[in-house]
């Protein structure tokens, strides 16, 4: 049996190091066909149509406009599938299959330390979160950046709310998680120093969460973990079979608190 990685861009590239990592030698899929040197040891199609090996779980890191269309091809088969974030570009054709058992949605910063020292039972009062970056991504900064903060506000507060948003330099978006205030500021191309954190007003004072860094800081007190890899986490979660519960759900409201939004 074989693990299938269809996509092998800026993210697919990265699940291919990982499963290397990992001792697996994946089929790959592609259109194009300069893609087959990254790994020569591993069978290469430019069509999924086309793949011979007998295939047990399938990655899926394309554009986005091509997630929903890939995805159902081996979910009708009863394939496990990794979807990579965005899974869809509109709630209408994510319906399609989000409610499939066997889908799974990419939420990589739930590996991340910070999160799972994330001071539950502790009161909040703010977050202020920021993803400041060099790079570009599909859509734009929300659905490209933003989009993690929502899934993990969703994860460790509850339901997202957002009240007004606005775009320039930095696109920010305001709203409640679980009725905690929150602003999110996302950016590509930044010119500044890259950023990924959150900033959380508390009942105990400030507490910092870096996930560039990997690191959670309380007043008085720092904790850092110095090893680990998030993806990889994430990919040895998948091919075990050990799920993420609601990853689907998130992704939904994601899509349908983005797509509402008014641009």
């Amino acid at each position: 049996m074989h693990v299938l990685l269809i996509g092998l861009g800026n993210m697919g590239s990265k699940y291919l190091r990982k499963l290397k990592e990992l001792g697996i030698s994946p089929v790959l899929c592609d259109i194009d066909p300069a893609k087959e040197n990254l790994c020569g040891e591993c069978p290469f199609y430019c069509h999924f149509g086309d793949v011979k090996e007998e295939v047990s779980r399938v990655i899926v890191a394309v554009d986005p406009e091509d997630h929903v269309s890939i995805a159902r091809e081996f979910l009708e088969k009863g394939i496990p599938v990794l979807l990579e974030k965005p899974p869809a570009v509109s709630s209408s054709e994510f319906e399609d299959i989000w409610e499939d058992p066997n889908l799974e949605i990419s939420e990589i910063e739930l590996y991340s330390y910070p999160v799972r020292r994330f001071p539950r039972g502790l009161r909040v009062y703010n977050i202020r979160a920021e993803r400041l970056g060099r790079g570009r991504g599909y859509i734009d900064p929300f659905w490209d950046l933003a989009w993690h903060d929502l899934y993990l506000m969703q994860y460790l507060l509850g339901e997202v709310e957002v009240r007004e948003v606005s775009r320039g330099e930095v696109w920010e978006m305001r709203g409640t998680a679980g009725g905690v205030p929150f602003t999110i500021r996302v950016a590509w191309d930044y010119m500044g120093e890259p950023s990924r954190k959150w900033v959380l007003d508390t009942e105990k004072g400030e507490v910092l969460m870096d996930f560039l860094r990997e690191e959670i800081s309380f007043e008085g007190g720092k904790v850092v973990r110095r090893e680990g890899d998030k993806l990889r986490e994430m990919v040895t979660d998948f091919l075990k079979g050990v799920r993420r519960e609601g990853s689907t759900r998130r992704a939904m409201n994601n899509i349908r608190i983005l797509e509402s939004l008014p641009f």
